[in-house]
């Protein structure tokens, strides 16, 4: 019997594992979308310095959708830098301040791939251990019905 809650156990700690995989993966997910819209601005300002003013420029709109576009002013972005906080900053200041997020996007990234590794291991090391119970859990079965077929050869003589 004690068997059995072994594997009840290892199955509940590998259920929790399971889950907590998937959080790791959907937050490593929403951290690539972020981390592309990042990239994706720091070009943009980066090309925009290249722009003369009144150059016509295709702007996006979201969902694949443009509008057409002059540059009027393309010495300044605005930046919100949290907490729906928007700051005027020059263009060059704009993709430091995005290149540092991007930098701390990159640290969240490597903790979360270490954690996802580190629950990985576990979970291996976690069917290993099933793995070893069950061939002791059959092993401890073959043996019981040796000695019960043992029994009834007995009874017989």
């Amino acid at each position: 019997m004690a068997g059995k809650d072994e594997m009840a156990k290892i199955a509940y700690e590998m259920q929790l594992y399971r889950e907590e995989a998937q959080v790791i993966q959907q937050q490593l997910a929403n951290l690539q979308i972020n981390y592309s819209s990042t990239e994706a601005a720091v070009q943009t300002l980066e090309n925009l310095r290249k722009l003369n003013k009144d150059d016509g420029m295709l702007l996006p709109i979201g969902s694949g959708a443009y509008i057409k576009s002059k540059v009027d002013n393309n010495d300044v972005a605005l930046i919100d830098i949290g907490a729906g906080v928007i700051v005027e900053k020059s263009v060059p200041e704009a993709v430091t301040f995005l290149k540092s997020k991007m930098g701390e996007m990159d640290s969240v990234k490597d903790k979360l791939q270490k954690n996802f590794m580190d629950i990985s291991n576990r979970m291996k090391s976690l069917e290993e251990s099933a793995n070893k119970l069950m061939e002791k859990l059959r092993a401890e079965k073959e043996i019981k019905s040796y000695k019960d077929e043992d029994v009834e050869h007995q009874e017989y003589r």
